[in-house]
């Protein structure tokens, strides 16, 4: 199995709205790569009792796929569409991250 997560790190003065980023983003994330085979798709919230300071994570998309094959093609054909959409909810620009899964239960 492989993930790709976008991670979202705080920086002063930024904006992040989790509404908007768990009810539209995520929808149209699924929307976009259910067709290119997404099997599993999560949205995280981190929590920050005083607030979030510059450098810590704020918010992570993990997206999951059967192949490093299927994450790649999903990114070429939806990335852009998802990238224009993130100034809707943030300021700050997903770090991606590709990883590969194992179960070891």
């Amino acid at each position: 199995m492989i993930r790709i997560t976008g991670t979202y790190v705080w920086r002063e003065g930024a904006r992040f709205d989790h509404e908007t980023y768990e009810r539209e983003h995520m929808a149209l994330t699924r929307e976009l790569l259910t067709p290119l085979g997404l099997t599993r798709l999560e949205a995280e919230r981190f929590l920050h009792p005083k607030g979030p300071r510059a450098g810590e994570p704020v918010a992570a998309t993990n997206a999951y796929f059967a192949s490093l094959e299927q994450a790649q093609a999903a990114l070429a054909q939806a990335g852009a569409q998802l990238a224009a959409h993130v100034a809707q909810y943030t300021d700050l620009q997903p770090q991606l991250r590709l990883s590969q899964l194992t179960s070891i239960a």
